[in-house]
């Protein structure tokens, strides 16, 4: 389950508004070893899950400086997921997309992100399962 990137959240921050450039940082296919799920079969093992994130910015200029404390390192979207991988369990893909949700909206910078959360083993053959949820900054 490929997730195509959220254009439908792009069009939301345009429309309604004076923002008529947007920078979108991305993170793909990055997968992790993790112990997440509710059913007993999923209790105290781990399992593959991918992750797709988008974090989309104000504007679409070169920073003042080509140095990468000028612009959100893009280590701060896969930091996020680790420190949630290494942290407290989740038994809902819900559950754990939403919080990476509320740590990628706190930037000042962030005016929306789509997170997916995919488990990649759960069905035989190339089906997978995901969560995917979009948030636009209050």
């Amino acid at each position: 389950m490929q997730v195509e990137p959220s254009q439908g959240l792009l069009a939301d921050l345009i429309r309604g508004s004076e923002l008529r450039a947007i920078t979108t940082l991305i993170l793909s296919n990055y997968v992790v070893e993790m112990e997440l799920g509710v059913l007993p079969e999923e209790q105290g093992v781990t399992q593959r899950i991918r992750f797709d994130v988008e974090l989309h910015l104000s504007g679409a200029s070169a920073p003042s400086e080509d140095e990468i404390d000028q612009v959100l390192d893009y280590d701060f979207i896969k930091a996020r997921i680790d420190a949630a991988v290494g942290g407290s369990r989740f038994n809902l893909l819900e559950s754990l997309v939403s919080d990476l949700l509320d740590s990628y909206v706190c930037p000042p910078e962030v005016l929306g992100a789509s997170v997916t959360a995919t488990k990649l083993d759960i069905y035989d053959g190339d089906a997978e399962i995901g969560c995917q949820m979009v948030r636009l900054r209050e």
